[in-house]
């Protein structure tokens, strides 16, 4: 298999899931210790094996018992009444998982609160400055056709975890990719020592390749310069599939998979709509009013991140970005991946969105900053993320679930790269990584 990731697509034995299900980690890797012995197809012991990796992740991610998250709530919302726990987690509005049986609530616990739960959100709304610098972005566009800006940025990872001195790392960086009319004139400014490679300036996923034994808190960086543009999306009339598209109208498991409950969304979504633009705005429409934004665990401890979204209508950007993609390439509509960081004058944040292929061209959607805007009641944001970006943006990857360049194990967030990887002896370090992304010059062009 060429992308490990794949088996997460394969079903767990019952047994297992029993377990799982219930939080029962020892019990879990008990099984899978016992199943892996046994003369079993290879797929199910990559898949068993990749399972007992991710599943203490996942269990590490729940990290309030019932009376900690009430008390965490009571602290952080003047209008929390005890017992509300109780309805939100029956609505739906908190995640929650068995940890050893017993009911434990997610790391995130407060932050999706102040997003998902009404009576607290009314607590912490206020307006938020980074709309004013979209919907600038926005009036330029508008008015000029084009909106671009000039970014000096940086990105420091520190290795604290010291049980890894004296390995060698192997560390990818995100670098930005070269896209004609969108992102270009990209210049490495200055970087650490042990700078091995960058990749081609327009490979999917573009990193800088970092190599070195590890000393104990030892820092890889890179600074960079680029111009990123943006104008307003003019979707063509001839609609077809153009040459090449094939590749993004297929599955790409486990999260862009075809599955019957994807499919039948899909014709629901797009009932009536006859050209690829309207099937196509069809699912922003649905993504951006039914899918609540939220913090989510890691991705890697998703067996479906499209088809979770779809079911539990709520995700953050990427998982958005995962379902809408998901839902085009099942409509007849080539799709992609795209991300890198949100960028302002204050800092960089990751950050995922989408792309579609219409007629050749190709127009980028932000289903979560529609998404945003719909519930704001702004309309005419929500429409421009739809085919049109801003001049915000850091863009490093153009696809999703590849393998970085040189790297061996499973990357701590498998599906794109954001914040840096770092792989030491044969593991991936999951834990005891600093990253800091700074802005240090950002000028608009008015």
């Amino acid at each position: 298999m060429d992308n490990m990731i794949e088996a997460l697509s394969f079903p767990l034995p019952e047994r297992l899931e029993n377990a799982l299900r219930a939080g029962f980690i020892d019990e879990a890797a008990r099984i899978i210790d016992s199943l892996v012995c046994e003369d079993i197809p290879e797929a199910l012991r990559q898949r068993l094996l990749l399972e007992k990796m991710l599943m203490h992740r996942r269990a590490a991610y729940y990290t309030y018992s019932f009376s900690q998250a009430e008390e965490a709530l009571a602290a952080a919302f003047k209008k929390y009444e005890k017992g509300m726990l109780s309805s939100f987690m029956t609505e739906g509005l908190l995640d929650w998982a068995y940890i050893n049986g017993t009911v434990m609530f997610e790391k995130n616990l407060t932050d999706n609160a102040a997003k998902r739960c009404a009576v607290l959100r009314e607590e912490t709304e206020r307006e938020d400055p980074d709309l004013r610098k979209r919907d600038d972005c926005i009036a330029i566009a508008e008015e000029k056709g084009q909106v671009s800006a000039c970014v000096k940025a940086e990105i420091r990872l520190t290795v604290r975890d010291r049980s890894f001195i004296g390995k060698k790392a192997h560390v990818n960086l995100p670098f930005p990719r070269m896209i004609e009319g969108r992102q270009y004139d990209i210049v490495l400014d200055s970087c650490s020592p042990h700078l091995v490679s960058i990749d081609d300036e327009t490979a999917l996923m573009r990193t800088a390749v970092f190599e070195k034994t590890l000393e104990g808190d030892d820092e890889f960086f890179l600074t960079f310069s680029y111009r990123i543009s943006d104008s307003i999306g003019s979707f063509p009339r001839d609609e077809f599939v153009a040459p090449g598209m094939q590749e993004y109208l297929a599955q790409e498991l486990p999260h862009i998979a075809f599955t019957p409950y994807l499919r039948a969304l899909a014709e629901e979504i797009t009932s009536g709509q006859n050209t690829m633009r309207g099937r196509a705005e069809a699912i922003y429409d649905w993504i951006t009013s039914h899918v609540l934004y939220s913090f989510v665990r890691p991705y890697a401890t998703y067996d479906n991140i499209s088809q979770w979204a779809a079911v539990n209508l709520k995700g953050d950007c990427g998982v958005q970005a995962m379902l809408f993609i998901t839902l085009c390439r099942i409509s007849g509509i080539p799709a992609a991946w795209e991300s890198g960081w949100y960028v302002t004058d204050e800092g960089a944040w990751p950050h995922d969105w989408a792309r579609i292929n219409i007629s050749g061209r190709w127009f980028p959607v932000d289903c979560s900053f529609g998404g945003g805007a719909f519930r704001q009641g702004c309309e005419k944001r929500r429409r421009h993320y739809f085919g049109s970006l801003d001049a915000l943006r850091m863009i490093a990857n153009g696809a999703c679930c590849r393998t970085l360049t040189g790297k061996k194990a499973l990357a701590a967030d498998p599906t794109d790269n954001q914040k840096g990887e770092v792989e030491a002896g044969g593991i991936t370090l999951t834990d005891g990584i600093e990253c800091r992304m700074s802005i240090l010059s950002y000028e608009l062009q008015s």
